[in-house]
């Protein structure tokens, strides 16, 4: 077996070595710090796009859903669990077919070109349902549409997004200009839709009209800002060298792999395993819910609809200007990964005890999300660090390489959180028999509806966040890495 290996590698090594031969751009390859300004932009852009396809679907799709179509809370929450489900097995299997394949635009690349079309459309087309197609015709125009989009289009442009970064330069301080870009970008998108979704609304004139218009400015942009990254972004020839040193790199991890239910066993034994799934469940299960409820808590609650631009400025401006002046690393850096992630985790907390002492008043709410902005930038941040601590502390202590494993655990936890938290708004709405025909007459809802709409803004992510603020407690993974290495 071995000597059939050596055999592989020197076929490999013989027609790795006719194409440099038979392509001259082998040798005027780019080094890995030549990634021009242009690229990075590029790359950025996806996140502008998406961020605003994604901005009005947390925003007001379960509003429209109730509003305008008059579906029940259960159906919603279904078909959302579902749409969850079925995004997080297409990623996987995505992932597999996208390393399989090859052409001449690359790996990635490709995909980004086809599915960016097919990611924004059914967007519009669920905000844009056509009337007269009855309660079942409706249901499955909507099932459709949010499948295409959540299932199909939108898994793979999420993991060749991921996976072009890898083709476009090994870099890894290159990587993390390009990532913090397109987060950064990706927060301006989730801000204009947020914030000019309700007042682009009202312009068409509301109700389908408005949904019309909305939807096809941010269906658009979206489509452009993704598309943008397909056509700037190309993919470097591979290094041919490189390509020998991961081959025999995956032959020895293939020898050295361990079996799955070891893995696991490595991972869920370790102290850390618990609290950092449950900070992943707690955090996206608390943001995905605020996304859904906000503009049924302004509109309901405070009486105005249009405050979501104020809020979503209060909010996005203090995670760009944390982002952009490097508070948390410099706070990480001096204090502590443990004491960083326990500050946004208060912060978070803060903000959401100042709405509740003061929930109709704009200045508080305001106040409030400004705290819940800069725990937002503190805890999003030091979570993705978290993983890799906790997969180093595993590798070292425990003499193995179970860093994926330790990564799909997290992503788990993300996944469930997402799931309850589009589930949580229905929920809420079904107890407190939300009326849509109400709303739609500029009637108020009853009061077991504030009630809930009050528990889903401001209650269940001070739950949430007072958790996390106990959880983080248990974080010191840093230290006992420090430990393992002294």
């Amino acid at each position: 077996m071995h000597i059939k290996r050596l055999i592989c590698l020197q076929e490999l090594s013989f027609f790795l070595y006719r194409m440099k031969r038979k392509n001259r751009r082998f040798s005027s390859m780019k080094k890995d710090g030549d990634t021009s300004k242009t690229t990075i932009w590029g790359y950025g852009a996806f996140g502008f796009g998406a961020n605003c396809l994604g901005g009005i679907l947390g925003s007001f799709l379960t509003l429209y859903l109730t509003d305008n179509l008059f579906l029940s809370a259960a159906f919603i929450a279904a078909m959302m669990l579902v749409g969850r489900i079925a995004n997080a097995c297409m990623e996987f299997l995505c992932g597999v077919i996208m390393d399989r394949m090859h052409s001449k635009k690359g790996k990635a690349r490709p995909w980004m070109l086809w599915t960016a079309l097919g990611t924004a459309l059914p967007v519009f087309m669920v905000f844009n349902t056509p009337a007269g197609l009855g309660d079942l015709g409706t249901k499955i125009w909507v099932i459709v549409s949010y499948m295409l989009h959540i299932a199909v289009f939108g898994a793979a442009i999420s993991i060749a997004y991921s996976t072009l970064l890898v083709k476009i330069t090994s870099n890894p301080n290159v990587r993390v200009k390009m990532t913090n870009l397109s987060h950064l970008l990706g927060q301006v998108g989730a801000l204009i839709a947020s914030s000019y979704g309700i007042p682009i609304l009202m312009y068409f004139g509301g109700y389908q009209k408005g949904y019309r218009g909305m939807s096809f400015i941010f269906c658009t942009v979206g489509f452009i800002g993704m598309l943008l990254t397909g056509i700037i972004c190309k993919e470097e020839p591979e290094n041919v060298e490189a390509m020998l040193e991961e081959e025999r790199r995956k032959i020895e991890e293939k020898k050295n792999q361990l079996p799955l239910k070891e893995s696991l066993g490595y991972v869920f034994t370790n102290k850390y395993a618990f609290p950092l799934l449950s900070m992943y469940v707690l955090y996206n299960f608390a943001a995905m819910l605020l996304g859904s409820v906000t503009v049924y808590y302004m509109r309901d609650v405070m009486g105005h609809a249009e405050y979501m631009t104020q809020i979503s400025y209060a909010k996005i401006i203090p995670i760009i200007l944390v982002g952009a002046i490097g508070l948390v690393p410099m706070a990480s850096r001096k204090f502590g990964k443990k004491t960083a992630l326990m500050a946004g985790a208060i912060a978070l907390m803060t903000g959401f005890v100042i709405i509740a002492f003061a929930p109709v008043s704009l200045a508080a709410v305001m106040v409030g999300n400004a705290f819940v902005g800069i725990g937002t930038a503190f805890y999003g941040a030091l979570m993705g660090a978290s993983i890799a601590d906790v997969a180093d502390y595993v590798n070292r202590k425990n003499k193995v390489d179970v860093s994926g494993t330790v990564s799909s655990v997290a992503y788990m936890g993300m996944r469930i959180g997402m799931a309850f938290g589009s589930v949580g708004i229905t929920v809420l709405l079904e107890l407190g028999h939300y009326d849509a025909e109400a709303a739609n007459a500029g009637l108020s809802q009853a009061a077991s509806m504030i009630t809930m709409e009050k528990v889903g803004y401001i209650y269940i992510p001070l739950i949430c966040y007072a958790l996390l603020v106990l959880i983080s407690k248990f974080m010191d993974v840093d230290k006992a890495i420090a430990k393992l290495e002294a």
